[in-house]
């Protein structure tokens, strides 16, 4: 977000499909992310930045996955980009009582 006049960061949650699902959002207003990459951009080693090890967003994924549920990315309609976190709701009486 260094290269924009304006720098806008909007991080939200709700509750969606029945409140099954949680969706956690990160949408920020750069100048978002290039084509060549956003095909690879979960791969581990895929980078935006001039320096860094392009690990964190693969990392993510694996964790959000080991969760049962997903992360994606697309483009912010007024520039940038939205990252979506989805995951799965447990209730406390979903639990049981093995706890």
């Amino acid at each position: 977000m260094q290269a924009v006049d304006v720098r806008e960061l909007v991080i939200a949650t709700r509750a969606i499909m029945a409140d099954t699902m949680a969706e956690a959002s990160v949408i920020d207003t750069c100048q978002g992310i290039r084509a060549e990459i956003s095909e690879r951009l979960f791969q581990p080693f895929v980078t935006t930045k001039a320096s860094g090890t392009g690990l964190g967003l693969s990392i993510c994924r694996e964790i959000v996955e080991a969760h049962h549920g997903q992360l994606s990315a697309a483009p912010n309609p007024s520039g940038g980009t939205v990252f979506r976190i989805m995951l799965p709701i447990t209730r406390e009486e979903d639990l049981g009582s093995g706890g």
